[in-house]
């Protein structure tokens, strides 16, 4: 009789890792697109929302997913924080420049604010969720 070894265990994980991943490359993906359609395809599309807050909102997810991507490669600490943080500023300030030879687009000071302020909540949300968590197992574990 041959013994079949069970491998989701450690398989899954990974899987998580891998659709994770493919989450953030997408979600990086559409966002670079969608800041350099020129103005008057964007207006089609985007809501008629605040663009400052349209830009806080865009990068807090991309925050958020690549701090959950770098917890699930075992990154953790503040200096994972810190080096998302110095990616994402650097991945803003050139998304802000490439935008000045799209019509209708130009840089702005405000928007990268809005960017960085984006980056800030994505990551201290991705914080809080993982301190509440460790609450949540920690409380589970004493009883």
């Amino acid at each position: 009789m041959e013994i079949v070894e069970d491998v989701r265990p450690r398989t899954w994980p990974r899987a998580r890792t891998q659709i994770l991943a493919v989450m953030l490359i997408v979600y990086w993906v559409a966002l670079c697109l969608g800041t350099h359609l020129p103005d008057r395809m964007a207006v089609a599309v985007t809501p008629p929302v605040s663009d400052k807050l349209l830009h806080l909102a865009a990068y807090a997810g991309l925050g958020f997913l690549l701090a959950l991507l770098a917890a699930r490669l075992g990154w953790r600490g503040w200096r994972t924080y810190a080096a998302a943080l110095l990616i994402l500023g650097v991945y803003a300030t050139l998304d802000e420049l490439a935008q000045i030879p799209v019509p209708g687009r130009r840089a702005e000071l405000a928007d990268w604010v809005a960017d960085l302020l984006g980056v800030a909540t994505g990551l201290g949300l991705h914080w809080l969720a993982v301190s509440v968590a460790a609450l949540c197992g920690r409380g589970r574990a004493e009883k």
